[in-house]
């Protein structure tokens, strides 16, 4: 099991790294939206959105966290219900265990949900990366009682 996961958190530092390392100064809002959908909180590193990246990256592994935690206590209540020999404590056991399922199918859909969110923030920030110099451009002049909107290029 330690093996597992020290393979998967090099798998994760690989990829953090490869999205700072594919950051340009010009983001692409589909690269960013595929980093952070292969990996939630990529997409904020890349558009250097750092805290937003930890933030995302934090709820994300509390959320994983309490999905494995769920599905160890399920188990443990499952396998109690069936090797026991009283029927009441094997009701008691199986309500246990159900709830836990429960847990477990919401975790799965809260995972899902922010990783969306997460693709969502990730395509949104790389499009608005360079709103600033663009603002520039962009003049709104009042000449009497006319209003007009000039763009420079």
């Amino acid at each position: 099991m330690e093996s597992k996961v020290k393979k998967l958190a090099l798998v994760i530092l690989l990829l953090l790294v490869l999205a700072c390392l594919g950051a340009q100064a010009r983001r692409d809002p589909d690269r960013a939206a595929l980093y952070s959908l292969v990996l939630p909180g990529a997409g904020q590193i890349y558009n250097h959105a750092y805290l937003k990246a930890g933030l995302v990256i934090g709820i994300q592994g509390y959320l994983i966290g309490t999905a494995i935690y769920n599905d160890g206590q399920r188990a443990d209540f499952q396998r109690l219900a069936q090797t026991t020999s009283n029927s009441a404590l094997a009701q008691e056991y199986q309500a246990r265990s159900d709830d836990y399922k429960d847990r477990v199918n919401n975790d799965i859909w809260w995972i899902g949900i922010t990783a969306a969110l997460s693709v969502i923030d990730a395509y949104v920030d790389a499009h608005l990366a360079d709103f600033e110099s663009q603002k520039e451009k962009l003049r709104l002049r009042f000449e009497g009682d006319q209003i007009s909107l000039e763009y420079r290029f």
